[in-house]
């Protein structure tokens, strides 16, 4: 059976030679947006630096014209323009994984319907079918491309509307944030640098390792002293380098995150998930100290990262997920994920009369409302929110 094609606008596997004067070529195949397969290649003085200017080429690659774009044209033609946009626009690598998720129902379900035929009730009755048969949260994901599908369809002429705006909205049930207590904060934190309880093989961790010992061999204890810290992402916790940390002011700067792609693994990107992301934090004094006994002990990685793998690589967080759903399990915690160091962070100061505002700043939120976000500075450095960890944790 042929292998399926690449995705418009997508690329392979990239592979690197050394040539016979020593210097490294990266290549890989890409799928132009013209729809034609095309083998590329670009140079550099080590593997790894022909491999990011390769990297940086391809995603710089022309977006094609959208002449062809008709009133006529299929929504399968509609979805591979909307997807070359996407990726001019150098959408997030998760994003593009979800959007491309959902287009495979799209296509399967209104690949042949022309642009000129797709009328709301048409998109309401497929969006209502994909609810009842794969789930509200396929449903509302598949709206929102229709959306952008559609959107980018009336720029270009295609259609004088968005047929997609007045199809029926996707509610979705929320759950309500929990959050752990301060007992329960300190005891996880406690537990993971004492705890002498032997690991349950049903657990699949080491028999005979006691709790402790694991997360010290797995090296999560000081990874989740920086989640309780500063409420920051996992992402942005494993893209945290030794030049971000400053012992003198006792802050961190969340400069970045770390992030698997699909053609060239573990990459740390230069961007956050908002441009609230990108923040500078106060440690509280328990933080500092924990990084200052790393940092003794440190061997030192290319990327500078504080939580590198154990090969002195960037650090998966699916990897460290895994890691912490084996320790919450044994805990008898198997509501508290990574996340819930964030929600924690923010009921915790908010208990101390903290503003709203100042817990957004913390979590790197871009909203809060119209008169925090217009009238009110952002981007400081809260140090009160150090303080009342420490008050609080130690």
């Amino acid at each position: 059976m042929p292998r399926p094609p690449l995705p418009i606008g997508s690329w392979g596997k990239i592979t690197r030679s050394q040539d016979a004067k020593g210097g490294w070529v990266a290549k890989a195949r890409v799928r132009d947006l013209d729809g034609v397969t095309r083998l590329v290649e670009r140079a550099g003085k080590s593997g790894a630096a022909a491999e990011r200017n390769l990297t940086q080429h391809l995603t710089e690659r022309t977006v094609p014209v959208m002449d062809d774009l008709k009133p006529n044209s299929r929504l399968t033609l509609l979805w591979e323009m909307f997807e070359a946009h996407l990726i001019s626009e150098h959408r997030a690598s998760a994003t593009m994984t979800r959007y491309r998720y959902v287009s495979t129902y799209i296509i399967k379900g209104l690949g042949n319907v022309r642009i000129q035929e797709a009328t709301t009730q048409r998109l309401d009755g497929f969006i209502q079918a994909l609810k009842t048969n794969h789930g509200a949260s396929v449903a509302k994901s598949a709206r929102v491309v229709l959306s952008g599908m559609f959107g980018l369809a009336v720029r270009y002429g295609a259609t004088d509307r968005n047929p997609i705006r007045d199809v029926g909205t996707i509610k979705m049930e929320s759950k309500a944030a929990r959050a752990l207590s301060i007992d329960e904060l300190r005891g996880i934190l406690d537990a993971m640098r004492h705890s002498p309880k032997v690991i349950n093989p049903k657990n699949k961790l080491t028999p005979n390792q006691t709790l402790a010992q694991y997360c010290t061999a797995a090296d999560l204890t000081d990874v989740v002293t920086m989640f309780a810290a500063t409420g920051a992402r996992i992402s942005e916790v494993l893209g945290v380098r030794w030049s971000d940390i400053d012992f003198t002011a006792k802050t961190v700067n969340i400069s970045g995150k770390v992030n698997r792609l699909p053609t060239a693994g573990m990459v740390r990107e230069s961007f956050t998930k908002t441009k609230a992301g990108l923040r500078v934090l106060p440690l509280p004094d328990f933080a500092i100290a924990m990084l200052m006994a790393r940092q003794l002990e440190a061997d030192g990685n290319i990327h500078d990262v504080v939580f590198p793998s154990t090969s002195g690589n960037l650090r998966d967080p699916s990897g460290v997920s895994k890691q912490w759903r084996k320790v919450r399990t044994a805990l008898g915690m198997g509501w508290v994920t990574s996340h819930t160091f964030r929600k924690t962070l923010a009921t915790l100061l908010d208990g101390q009369g903290l503003s709203a505002r100042i817990g957004a700043d913390q979590l790197g939120h871009a909203q809060i409302s119209m008169t925090q976000d217009v009238y009110m500075g952002r981007g400081t450095v809260h140090t009160e929110v150090a303080e009342a960890l420490d008050r609080m944790i130690h």
